[in-house]
Order: C-alpha cells, then sequence, then structure tokens
C-alpha cells in the first residue's frame, strides 16, 4: 500500500473514532548531456578511510548528480598533484575528450589537522579556474569534499550544488513481538552521513519537514496514541506540540517565511486543510468536504497551496490560493496522482503516480500539465526536491526494504543513499543552510 493508502487507512481508524559540452551546462528538465570532467586522486590520500577521501567524495557526488561523467583514473595518462604538472599538458588530457581536470593534495599538520587544497582547470580553454585550500579536522574530511564537489557543480551548470545540505527521515527497526518497532527521526548530510537522531518513540513517527531556515523540523508523533503535530528545534532539540485536535492531526507542512503551518484536520468530521498561524495557534479552514483532503505543500511565494484530494473519485492533486480561494484540479493523467511538492522555482511539483499498479516518483509540469515518470522501481513514496531544484529524494523498496534514493531531473543521474539498517521512510530535503 502506497502513502495515501496508508494515511487513507489511519484516517479511517480515526474516523471510525469519531463521531554538446560547453563552458556551461543548460540545466533544463529532461534535457542537457553529461559533462565529463577527470578528478584525479589527491596526494596523500592514502592512509585514510576511502569514504572521507575528498576526490573520492566529489567524484561520487558529481556522478550522482546526473549531470556529469567522470573519467576513470586508470585511463588517466598521468597523475598530477600540482599545478606545475598540468602546465603545458593540457593536449595530454584534451586527448582523453574532457572538459575539466581537478586535481588536490592532503597532507597532515601539527595538532591532528589536515591541510587539503586543489585547482580546478578548464582543459579546453587551458585555464585554472580555481584553487584553495582548507586546514580542517579530520571528522571535516567529508564536508571539505561535499564543497569542492558545490564549486566545480556551480561552476559548469549555474546552478548552486547541494552536497553540504541536509536530509531528515524516519526510521523504523523491529523490536519485540512481532508488528512492533522503534522509529527515529534523523538527520544526515545528502550521502547519509553523518546521521543523529532527533527524536525516538516506540509510536510512529511520520511526515517530517523543515523550517525554510532549516533551524526547525516540523512533523507527526503518535507518542500520546493519536496523532499529534509537533515543531522540534534540531539544534536544541525543544519540542512544541501545536496540533493535537480530536482526530487526525497530520501532514503539517512550513509556510516560506516559517510563520504559518499548513496541515490536515479532521476535527470538524472530514479532513480538512487548516492554515495555523505558529505564534499565536490561531486556524483558518481553506477546505470543506465531504472527502477527503489532505497532504499541503506551499508554492514558494506563498501565494498557493497544492493538496491532495479524492473529492473526483481518487486521489488527485488540486491547487488553491493561500487563503483557501480558487480551488483547482491540476493532475488528470491516471487515476492516482498524490503527495505533491513544489520545486523550490515554482515551476515543477513532483508527486506519486500510480501506473498498473506500479508507484513511481514523477514530476508535473505545471506550464504544459505534463506528467512525466521519473523512476522505474514500483514503491515510491514522499518525493521531495533538493533546494536547488535539480533532483528528487524520495523512499522506496529495494531487496524487500525500504531506502531512500535519489533521481536527478535529467533521468541520468539515480543514486540509493548508504543509510542501513531498518526500513527508511518519510525523506525530507533541506533548504540550503543558513546562519
Amino acid at each position: 500500500m502506497n502513502r495515501f493508502g496508508s494515511r487513507l487507512a489511519a484516517l479511517l481508524i480515526v474516523l471510525s473514532a469519531l463521531p554538446v559540452w560547453a563552458v556551461t551546462i543548460h540545466i533544463n528538465h529532461g534535457y542537457g548531456q553529461k559533462f565529463p570532467i577527470a578528478i584525479v586522486p589527491f596526494g596523500g590520500q592514502q592512509g585514510w578511510p576511502e569514504d572521507v577521501w575528498p576526490s573520492a567524495v566529489v567524484r561520487k557526488d558529481l556522478e550522482g548528480s546526473g549531470w556529469f561523467k567522470v573519467l576513470p583514473s586508470h585511463d588517466y595518462l598521468a597523475q598530477p598533484h600540482h599545478d606545475r604538472e598540468v602546465e603545458g599538458h593540457f593536449n595530454d588530457w584534451r586527448l582523453l575528450k574532457v572538459g575539466g581536470l581537478l586535481i588536490g593534495h592532503m597532507q597532515r599538520q601539527p595538532g591532528g589537522r589536515v591541510d587539503v587544497g586543489f585547482r580546478l582547470y578548464d582543459v579546453n580553454g587551458g585555464t585554472q579556474l580555481q584553487a584553495l585550500r582548507y586546514v580542517v579536522s579530520p571528522a571535516q574530511l567529508r564536508a571539505v569534499g561535499n564543497t569542492i564537489a558545490n564549486i566545480v557543480y556551480q561552476h559548469w551548470t549555474g546552478v548552486r550544488g547541494v552536497f553540504n545540505t541536509r536530509i531528515a527521515f524516519v526510521r523504523m527497526y523491529p523490536v519485540g513481538a512481532p508488528g512492533h518497532y522503534l522509529y527515529k527521526l534523523e538527520v544526515a548530510d545528502a550521502e547519509g552521513y553523518g546521521r543523529h537522531v532527533i527524536l525516538r518513540s516506540r509510536e510512529p513517527i511520520m511526515s517530517p519537514r523543515w523550517s525554510p531556515h532549516g533551524h526547525r523540523l516540523t512533523y507527526v508523533s503518535f507518542a500520546t496514541g493519536w496523532p499529534a503535530v509537533y515543531i522540534q528545534d534540531v539544534a536544541t532539540g525543544q519540542i512544541r506540540r501545536v496540533a493535537a485536535f480530536h482526530g487526525l492531526n497530520g501532514a503539517p507542512a512550513f509556510s516560506p517565511d516559517g510563520t504559518h503551518l499548513a496541515l490536515c484536520l479532521s476535527k470538524s468530521g472530514y479532513p480538512e486543510i487548516y492554515v495555523m498561524n505558529v505564534a499565536t495557534g490561531h486556524l483558518r479552514q481553506l477546505t470543506f468536504g465531504p472527502n477527503i483532503n489532505t497532504e499541503p505543500s506551499w508554492s514558494p511565494g506563498g501565494g498557493h497551496i497544492v493538496f491532495t484530494s479524492n473529492r473526483s473519485g481518487g486521489p488527485q492533486i488540486y491547487e488553491m490560493t493561500s487563503d483557501g480561494g480558487d480551488k483547482e484540479r491540476l493532475t488528470f493523467s491516471g487515476r492516482y496522482n498524490a503527495d505533491a511538492s513544489f520545486s523550490p522555482n515554482g515551476k515543477w511539483l513532483t508527486l506519486v503516480s500510480r501506473r498498473a499498479g506500479q508507484y513511481h516518483a514523477a514530476v508535473f509540469e505545471l506550464a504544459d500539465s505534463t506528467l512525466e515518470l521519473l523512476t522505474a522501481t514500483s514503491l515510491d513514496e514522499s518525493p521531495t526536491f533538493a533546494p536547488n531544484g535539480q533532483e528528487v529524494l524520495y523512499s522506496t523498496v529495494v531487496a524487500g526494504h525500504r531506502v531512500l534514493a535519489t533521481v536527478s531531473l535529467n533521468g541520468r543521474g539515480h543514486r540509493i543513499l548508504g543509510l542501513r539498517g531498518g526500513d527508511v521512510t518519510d525523506p525530507a530535503w533541506s533548504p540550503f543552510r543558513h546562519p
């Protein structure tokens, strides 16, 4: 059963108790070709765990993005680590038909810190584009690799990289008797490393969503036996319960300015979309039954909200103004479309669409109402855009377990995140970090 089906079942339980390469790759949805680049293994990496090698981190980041083709290092004619080993030798790299070249080095410093330097070159132009050094603790080596990958990515795409952003997700571990689980709300970097637990519970946790500055998470917890909506400060752990009405309290989403939550409440009998003032708790009802209205998500400017409703007979995506006016059905392709959210530029939605009994992460282009499936997996849930709008993170099933995966909008980049243990669900990609 997909997420909307699971939530519908939960609703019914609750309600039953109620009365060509160039210098710039032009990134457009579905288009673009991979930019060829050489990443030379950094000097001095040997002796460190391979998963923190900056050059290995950069390679994995760029390959997973779907916009870069990294030439295998065994094809390189040389292994330069310094500028003098590159100058005058650009023809050697042109023979390999790469457009970019990244070299670097690592060196231990007194006190246990590490000096990491890199240089980035435009092979076609025969010029150095960037040269930077970082002196960091060993624990920061992965972050340095992600930072370098962001620099490379942005130079050739013109789009900000997301490799130092974070993701939130729920992990389920079976404990005790069959059907009993330990739930953990966790945060990690965009590759799934550096995990830390935000909340533990023997009762379900679902639907985490970030505040616009990435300092807080809102989510649903069944800690009291019934679903309630909470807001938690990620750094301090401070928790505030904001919605615990009789019936369903679910699917919260912060407004773009962080002052309001859109959420689904069934306190009037049917599941409806409300907007809550976070500071005062004041509620405004936006939809009116008799049907299921759930999964609200704000447009980037805050003027519109998309939501899932079965008012047409099955789950479809609708849009309304943020005061509840001008309701309009958006999706007509297929009998099941649910769990939509906007891209950062407001041009697309990502959602779950069912085809031939299989549930796929998909994108819907608002300008021409076209819907395109992004995945070949069959039980996808909870798709969410990266903050640069170029990838979608979602939960799916691989080898009988729920895992997190990403897919690029050009369809050329697919990754399974390295999160091991339990089933992983309900991902949410953070915004870019703010002070």
